[in-house]
């Protein structure tokens, strides 16, 4: 069963970094964050009052809910400042990282061994990062060049890195809470701890986004209307709220590592996205041979781990 969930993650993914990029182009980088988090907690919330799949909250509960947040919050503004200074086609594909070092995580702080099989798949899915997103760079050390040279890159480093660890101990929430409950405490958990330090952060990142156009977009195109921000915050938290649901059920069945590598399938679809809704044509081949790559190594998870 986790095979279909983490694909509906993927899904969820996908159009939620689609959304969430119009949605960074009409309002202020922290308040379409927050928008977006407490819009899918709602969702959340309502799916797990009116399904009944509370649970009774375990002892490492609170311990884990204080490791997370402060790193959701980290990597949820990282992402959001790679989608605003970057395309979407470049940034979704630079987490086709997050399997490996999940996987490793997974190893050192679970325990989880994946199998022969499943490894070869996680490494399959990273070697996809060489193609996508990247212009056709070769090298081992073309990911890390690229993440270096641009802005939108180095954000999404730090938001890889923060959101491979809330990955793995996403683990430990749900076995204290269920994976409803610890969707909704992330979704809504995320949203007022973000509201509480946004007078802390620089007023940069408070101000409307108008004046700073989607960066990405062709020469000429205008950026979505204010008065349609709305629209974009309730689509990007309801899919983000199917990704929540995909993704915490998922880790409750299989090892991080494994439904991390399968969850790499949004890459492709970002990709797409990019190009047919954003027009994002930059290094178009490169990004659709990466995102098969990494389609392909996470095809091999699914059938052999």
């Amino acid at each position: 069963m986790w095979i279909p969930l983490t694909l509906l993650s993927a899904v969820g993914a996908a159009g939620t970094g689609l959304a969430l990029k119009r949605t960074l182009g009409a309002g202020g980088l922290i308040a379409s964050t927050v928008a977006y988090r407490a819009a899918g907690g709602i969702v959340l919330l309502a799916l797990l009052v009116g399904g009944g799949l509370g649970a009774p909250l375990g002892a490492d509960y609170a311990v884990a809910t204080a490791l997370v947040i402060p790193l959701e919050i980290v990597g949820t503004l990282a992402f959001s400042l790679a989608l605003r200074a970057g395309d979407l086609s470049l940034v979704q594909p630079l987490f086709g990282l997050m399997p490996v070092t999940v996987t490793l995580g997974g190893a050192l702080l679970l325990g989880e061994r994946p199998t022969p099989e499943a490894f070869a798949g996680v490494a399959l899915v990273a070697s996809g990062v060489y193609e996508l997103g990247l212009g056709g760079e070769r090298g081992v050390l073309a990911p890390f060049r690229a993440l270096a040279r641009d802005p939108a890159g180095r954000w999404a480093g730090v938001s890889i890195l923060a959101w491979s660890l809330t990955t793995v101990l996403h683990r430990v929430g749900i076995a204290a809470s269920g994976p409803m409950p610890w969707a909704v405490t992330l979704a809504l958990g995320s949203a007022v701890a973000m509201a509480l330090v946004a007078p802390l952060l620089p007023r940069s990142l408070r101000e409307t986004a108008e004046a700073e156009t989607l960066k990405a977009e062709p020469p000429g195109t205008e950026p979505p209307e204010a008065s349609r921000w709305w629209l974009w915050v309730v689509a990007s938290g309801a899919l983000y709220a199917v990704q929540q649901v995909g993704l915490q059920f998922a880790l409750s069945e299989a090892p991080a590592g494994y439904v991390t590598a399968l969850a790499s399938t949004s890459i492709l679809l970002a990709v797409v996205a990019g190009m047919v809704f954003l027009g994002e044509r930059g290094a178009g081949h490169s990004r659709l041979v990466g995102g098969g790559l990494v389609t392909l190594g996470a095809a091999v998870v699914a059938m052999y781990g």
